[in-house]
C-alpha cells in the first residue's frame, strides 16, 4: 500500500473541494444540534413523561454514546472501502428520521431507543468525512479545511443553546396563537415534539445534498482496492507505533474528558455560584463558545497550515501542546473567580485553546495514518475520545462535588480540580509522545 501523498493522487478543483468542506461543516452543525437539543428541551420532556433525572440522563448521554462510539469504528472500516458520500448521506437520513421519530412518541423507552439510533447515524459523519478531505486537499493543506469543518462543534453547541431555546419559544407561540391542535395527530404532540420532529425532517430533507458529493477517492492513481488498509496492516502499525500513538490518543481522550465534563457543568456552575438565571447562563455560555470556538478552531487550522508549510507537516502536532499551553492556565483559573464576568473573560480562553487543540489534533491525525487506514483508525480514535469524554468526564466533577466537597455550591472547585487535572495529565501524554508522533507524520 503506498503512503505517498501528491505522487500517487490528483485533487479536485479549490471551489468544488470547499464547497464539499462547507457543506460537511453544515451536516456537523446539524449533527451537535440534534444530539444536544435533548438537553435544552430537557425541562419539558422531564414534565410531560414523568421522568427522573436519571432516565433523563440516559437520553442525553448513555443512548448516544453507546452506538455513537461502538459503531464508529465499525463505519471507519466501510469509510476506507465504500462511497463515502453515500454512507454520510446515509448516516444524516437515518440520524434525522430517528430524531423525527422522537418527537412522535411519548414513551421513555422508545424514545430511548431512538437517541441510540441517533448516535448511530452520527458515527458515520467523523470518519467519512476526515476521509474524505484527506483526498480533496493535500496533507500540507489540510489544516484550514480541516479546522472549517471542525467549526461545527462550536457552531453547533452554540446553537443548541441559543438556536434551540429560540426554536421551542417560536414553537410555544405557534400552539398559543393558531388552532393546530385541531388537525387530528397534532392535537397529541407537544411543542418539545414539534421541534424534535422539525429538526428531523429538515435533516431528511438535506440529506439529499449529499448526491452533489463525488468520492474523489477514485481520482487517485493508484488501485482503489490496493488503497484501503487491511485490518492486519492497521494492527501491525498501530503495535509498532504504539508509543507515539497510544500518547496522542490517550492524551486527546483527557482532552475530551475536559470538554465534556465543562461543557456539562459550566451553566450549573453560572447558575450556582453568582446566582445567574439558567436562561441567562445558556445565553452566554451559548455566545461564548460561538465566538471562542470558532476563533479556536480557525486559528489552530490556520497555524497548522502556515508552520507545515514552512516547517513541515508534523508542526500541526507540535501545536496541540502549545493550544492546550493557552487552556491549562485558564481553565484553573476560571472556575474560581470573584465574579461571573471575569469568570467569563478567563473561559474564552480555555475555549479558545481546547478548541485550537482539538483542530491541530484532527488534521494530525490526518497526516499520522496512511490514506488507505484513517477511517478505521479515526473509529478507534473517537470510540476512544467518546467513551473516556462522555462516559467520565461530567460523573468524575459530579463525584468530587458531592464525595469530596459535600456542598453544590462548590462546583467551581471540582471543574477547576478535574477540568485542570486532565488537561495538565494530556498535555504531559501529548508531550511524551512528540518526537515519535512527528518521526510517523514525516514518514508518510
Amino acid at each position: 500500500m503506498s503512503t505517498s501523498d501528491t505522487e500517487t493522487r490528483s485533487y479536485p478543483g479549490p471551489v468544488y473541494s470547499w464547497y464539499v468542506v462547507f457543506l460537511l461543516m453544515t451536516f456537523y452543525v446539524l449533527s451537535f444540534l440534534d444530539r444536544q437539543i435533548i438537553a435544552v428541551l430537557a425541562e419539558p420532556i422531564k414534565s410531560d413523561l414523568l421522568l427522573t433525572d436519571v432516565q433523563l440522563s440516559l437520553l442525553g448521554g448513555l443512548a448516544f454514546l453507546i452506538f455513537y462510539s461502538i459503531a464508529g469504528i465499525f463505519v471507519g472500516r466501510l469509510a476506507d472501502i465504500v462511497h463515502r458520500p453515500t454512507l454520510i448521506g446515509l448516516g444524516v437520513f437515518l440520524w434525522s428520521a430517528t430524531t423525527a421519530a422522537c418527537g412522535a412518541t411519548s414513551n421513555f423507552v422508545h424514545l430511548l431507543l431512538l437517541r441510540m439510533g441517533v448516535g448511530l447515524g452520527e458515527a458515520t459523519l467523523m470518519p467519512s468525512s476526515l476521509s474524505l478531505l484527506t483526498d480533496l486537499f493535500p496533507k500540507e493543506k489540510l489544516g484550514k479545511p480541516t479546522s472549517v469543518f471542525m467549526l461545527g462543534a462550536p457552531l453547533g453547541i452554540g446553537v443548541a443553546f441559543t438556536g434551540g431555546a429560540y426554536l421551542y419559544d417560536l414553537v410555544l407561540q405557534f400552539v398559543e396563537t393558531t388552532t393546530w391542535q385541531n388537525s387530528g395527530f397534532a392535537d397529541e404532540l407537544r411543542p418539545w415534539q414539534l421541534v424534535l420532529i422539525t429538526l428531523g425532517v429538515t435533516g431528511m430533507i438535506m440529506s439529499l445534498l449529499l448526491t452533489t458529493v463525488r468520492d474523489p477517492r477514485r481520482n487517485r492513481k493508484t488501485n482503489t482496492k490496493g488503497d484501503a488498509g487491511t485490518t492486519k496492516e492497521v494492527k501491525a502499525y498501530f503495535i509498532k507505533n504504539r508509543l507515539g500513538l497510544g500518547g496522542l490518543f490517550i492524551g486527546m481522550s483527557f482532552v475530551s474528558l475536559a470538554s465534556y465534563a465543562q461543557g456539562f457543568w459550566d451553566i450549573a456552575f453560572l447558575v450556582r455560584t453568582y446566582g445567574w438565571e439558567p436562561t441567562t447562563a445558556g445565553l452566554y455560555y451559548g455566545l461564548l463558545q460561538l465566538f471562542s470556538g470558532v476563533g479556536g478552531m480557525v486559528f489552530g487550522g490556520y497555524i497548522s497550515d502556515k508552520l507545515s508549510t514552512t516547517h513541515g507537516p508534523s508542526k500541526s502536532y507540535s501545536m496541540i501542546l502549545v493550544a492546550l499551553g493557552i487552556a491549562i492556565p485558564f481553565t484553573i483559573a476560571y472556575p474560581i473567580a470573584p465574579t461571573p464576568w471575569w469568570s467569563l473573560s478567563l473561559m474564552l480562553f480555555a475555549i479558545f485553546g481546547n478548541n485550537m487543540a482539538y483542530a491541530c489534533a484532527t488534521t494530525t491525525l490526518q497526516r499520522i495514518f496512511p490514506v488507505g487506514m484513517l477511517g478505521l483508525s479515526l473509529g478507534i480514535y473517537f470510540f476512544m475520545s467518546n467513551v473516556v469524554g462522555m462516559g467520565a468526564g461530567p460523573t468524575l466533577v459530579a463525584m468530587v462535588t458531592d464525595y469530596v466537597f459535600g456542598d453544590p455550591s462548590k462546583l467551581g472547585y471540582s471543574l477547576s480540580i478535574i477540568v485542570g487535572s486532565f488537561r495538565v495529565l494530556a498535555f504531559l501524554l501529548i508531550l511524551m509522545a512528540l518526537k515519535r508522533c512527528c518521526q510517523m507524520i514525516e514518514r508518510i
